[in-house]
């Protein structure tokens, strides 16, 4: 409104000052509730900017309180309706964002901005993550459970590539390469132990109006199922179908190819299709909540009637930035294993503390 648009009028005089220096931090963020904010822009992320500073370390405004930014640096600037654009931002005094692309000039509505995301020629830089551990014991019956998980992200930004007569693969984008893991063991006397692991690498590019395509190698292993080992190769292409500062809902679907081997049993290939859909919810306050969800079916073409699903329910509350509680359930279920012993379906819920980075 009117008060945004004077308080960015007001900041684009302020700012105006010699070459600065290496490693100053020279950013700024103008907010709705009268301040200027200097610091260095981290990223925008689930509706919240990502600041640091000299005076108050790091700090997180609310993306919807925010009227205009300003930056030298290089940025993914992601809008609600897909687009993409590349550049570095300069204040702008109308509640937008001026992107300075390599080849074009453009003023963009502030909240139509849902991410912005640095791009940085380091490799070491441009990884983040985070990482969970819980612990629980019952002395009565010497009841032990232990679970390590967590995710490491690489972001990178993919040139203008050959499409021919396809226009969204000539776009620039960006490339998120993934590795995720989660490990569990419980031990109960006169009980056999059960051992789930499960580890994850897939590579994802963005592109404009939303689309992505997606390749992946998993591996998994579940005592509780009688499943000795299962590897599976993937790919496809999706779509998101809301993208905003409090939700991220995406879909997507492609054939596969594993291999996988029960107790007692003889390895066995099988041709899956996944189905699969991501969705998530962000609220903030002094402590943040992100409550995820994940839920791929999977039928088994080779092997007509057989189909797995797999879903999972996690809720995160923040105890003190980068560190939080997350509760969580994972549901397995196969309709048709082909060990006659193994069980069809595996429940697990899980409590662990973690830190991201």
């Amino acid at each position: 409104g009117r008060r945004c648009r004077a308080l960015a009028a007001a900041a684009l005089l302020s700012v105006v000052a010699p070459e600065a220096l290496p490693g100053q931090k020279t950013d700024t963020v103008v907010v709705n509730n009268g301040n200027l904010i200097v610091g260095e822009i981290k990223r925008l992320q689930r509706g919240q900017l990502e600041l640091s500073t000299d005076a108050m370390s790091t700090v997180y405004v609310e993306w919807p309180k925010v009227c205009s930014v300003g930056t030298s640096k290089i940025f993914e600037v992601f809008l609600e309706d897909g687009t993409i654009y590349f550049g570095s931002m300069e204040l702008s005094d109308r509640d937008s964002v001026i992107v300075l692309a390599a080849d074009d000039t453009v003023a963009v509505p502030t909240q139509s901005v849902v991410s912005l995301q640095r791009i940085k020629p380091n490799f070491w830089d441009a990884l983040d993550g985070y990482v969970n551990l819980g612990f629980d014991f019952t002395q009565q019956n010497a009841k032990l459970d232990l679970n390590l998980n967590g995710e490491v992200r690489h972001t990178a930004r993919q040139k203008r590539g050959s499409g021919g007569d396809i226009p969204i693969l000539n776009s620039d984008g960006i490339v998120l390469t993934r590795f995720t893991y989660n490990a569990s063991f419980s031990r109960q006397d006169s009980v056999a132990n059960i051992e789930r692991s499960q580890v994850a690498l897939s590579r994802a590019r963005q592109f404009e109006s939303l689309w992505f395509w997606i390749v992946a190698l998993g591996a998994e292993r579940n005592s509780q199922l009688s499943l000795d080992y299962r590897w599976t190769v993937s790919g496809g292409a999706g779509r998101f179908l809301v993208q905003s500062n409090k939700f991220d809902v995406s879909v997507w679907a492609g054939p596969a190819f594993s291999r996988e081997r029960f107790s007692g049993e003889t390895p066995a290939s099988s041709l899956p299709l996944v189905l699969a859909a991501d969705a998530y919810y962000f609220t903030w306050g002094s402590l943040d909540t992100t409550i995820s969800s994940g839920l791929q079916v999977t039928p088994i073409l080779d092997q007509w009637g057989r189909w797995r699903v797999n879903f999972t329910l996690n809720a995160s509350r923040d105890l003190v930035k980068n560190f939080n509680l997350t509760v969580g359930i994972t549901e397995s279920y196969d309709s048709a294993p082909t060990s006659a012993d193994a069980a069809q379906n595996d429940v697990s819920i899980t409590t662990t503390l973690g830190w991201t980075f």
